[in-house]
């Protein structure tokens, strides 16, 4: 019997050392394998620790694309070839390997261009490559940092209400369906123009808007993004509310009944200071039949975005005959912005400027402006925002703060009972940008000086008026050569 149980015990050890040396014997088939394979074939691999791109053979050239544009060069692949928006970043498995292996083979086959342009595509794959693994070698805390200056913009600079996801979705749909990016006067609805043409201004004035429409993220990231950039807004609003009411205060006869900065009661039609600002132009406020009108709702004076509020006019005057004359040069609407953009004290510049000898002689001499010689240590938001120049939409953004500040309402609101603040921000965007005639272009430009001279100065001249450099001597001399 022990005779038995000794045969079985080794013929049991005999089998198992059998079982291991096959086991160990297809490991080292696959490690062998491995090595042979890991080049896909010969084609060369770019890995780092969060992202990966296979670079191209010596024959491969992507079809009708640019050498001289690297970031359509990986449009073009990942909507030509991968059919997906966000792909994760994580290295390819095998399955992955082979598609992309015979994708490539694919497109070889398909090439004839220059080895010249086939070594500029791969320079250029390889640049992406390495700025997005700098990207993403970024720590946490800088990026929210950077996001959240952004973001900031947003409002300010950009659009007033729309989201991030949706300006960038915008863009994708035109992508998608082939319709050309350069050209506004498309025939698109009025309200997707208005979001592209927002999605523009937020690729210019957001670098990392630029780099992530052009980048392979995955969703989690890129919820965390539109989130970060979402909340960068800053509160203008509160401190506009004290502020504002400060200022009319100061007036000689001061409101009655008072305004208080902490509170928006007392303000709007209710009061006859902030009455006159925010009547439309196409009323007289000066009636007291209008005025009686205007707080009973009636239907023949309604407020909506539809008319021009008086304190967008210079000395709240409009001229029927002559509706853009003196527009957008509202003494209140230029102190909210320099509030907003420069500093509280180059608000009061003006109204310093402009006191009278008997006024000094009552209420002192104005503090004393800083001297070219001096700098301060704080940037200013123009100055964070990078902004040299005054925006179009950022008059639109302080024409609506001032608004709001004027009026009664409690919180903010995009309509505030029929006078839609969205409307009226478009209405002020869509006369600064869509101009349609070179007399209206002429205009706008003349206008925009004006605002840059108050704003900046003799500050950032050549960025808000160039000079026209071919028709000076220079240029001239140089033609005749």
């Amino acid at each position: 019997m022990y005779k038995v149980y000794i045969f079985l015990a080794v013929y049991l050890l005999i089998c198992s050392f059998w079982l291991t040396s096959k086991a160990f014997a297809n490991i080292l088939n696959e490690l062998k394998n491995n090595s042979e394979g890991d080049a896909f074939g010969g084609k060369e691999v770019l890995r780092d620790s969060s992202s990966w791109c296979c670079s191209v053979d010596r024959n491969l050239v992507v079809p009708n694309t640019k050498p001289t544009d690297s970031v359509r060069l990986l449009s073009h692949f990942h909507s030509s070839h991968i059919h997906h928006s966000h792909l994760p970043l994580t290295p390819p498995n095998a399955s992955t390997k082979s598609s992309i292996v015979h994708l490539m083979s694919q497109t070889s086959t398909q090439s004839d261009g220059p080895p010249s342009e086939v070594g500029a595509l791969k320079r250029r794959l390889a640049l992406l490559e390495a700025q997005n693994a700098e990207l993403r070698k970024l720590p946490m805390e800088e990026k929210s940092v950077r996001l959240h200056l952004e973001g900031r913009v947003i409002r300010r600079l950009i659009c007033l209400t729309e989201r991030v996801e949706d300006l960038i979705a915008e863009f994708d749909r035109r992508v998608t369906l082939g319709i050309e990016l350069d050209d506004d006067a498309t025939v698109n609805d009025l309200e997707d123009d208005r979001r592209y043409r927002s999605y523009k201004k937020l690729a210019t004035w957001c670098p990392s808007v630029r780099r992530l429409v052009h980048s392979v993220v995955e969703d989690s990231e890129l919820s965390c993004i539109y989130s970060k950039l979402n909340k960068g807004a800053a509160d203008d609003t509160t401190r506009l509310k004290v502020i504002i009411a400060s200022w009319l205060m100061q007036d000689t006869p001061p409101p009655n009944p008072v305004i208080h900065g902490q509170s928006k009661m007392g303000r709007g039609f209710n009061n006859d200071a902030t009455g006159r600002l925010i009547c439309p132009v196409d009323y007289d406020w000066s009636d007291p039949v209008i005025q009686q009108g205007i707080r009973d709702y009636h239907p023949d004076y309604r407020v909506m975005a539809h008319s021009w509020p008086a304190f967008l006019y210079r000395d709240e005057r409009y001229d029927p005959l002559n509706p853009t004359d003196g527009l957008f040069k509202g003494k209140l609407l230029l102190k909210t912005f320099k509030y907003i953009f420069t500093s509280p004290t180059s608000a009061e510049l003006d109204d310093q400027e402009q006191t009278s000898p008997a006024m000094l002689s009552t209420q002192g001499p104005p503090k004393q402006r800083r001297t070219d010689g001096e700098h301060r240590t704080r940037c200013d938001v123009a100055g964070l925002l990078n902004m040299k120049s005054v925006q179009p939409r950022s008059i639109a953004y302080a024409a609506v703060q001032l608004r709001f500040a004027l009026s009664s309402t409690g919180s903010w609101r995009i309509v505030d009972d029929e006078f839609n603040h969205q409307e009226f921000y478009d209405n002020i965007v869509d006369f600064l940008e869509l101009a349609a005639t070179s007399d209206a272009v002429k205009e706008v430009e003349d206008l925009l000086l004006w605002w840059n001279r108050k704003v900046f100065g003799h500050k950032h001249v050549s960025v808000y008026r160039p000079q026209r450099t071919e028709q000076l001597s220079v240029a001239r001399c140089s033609s005749r050569r």
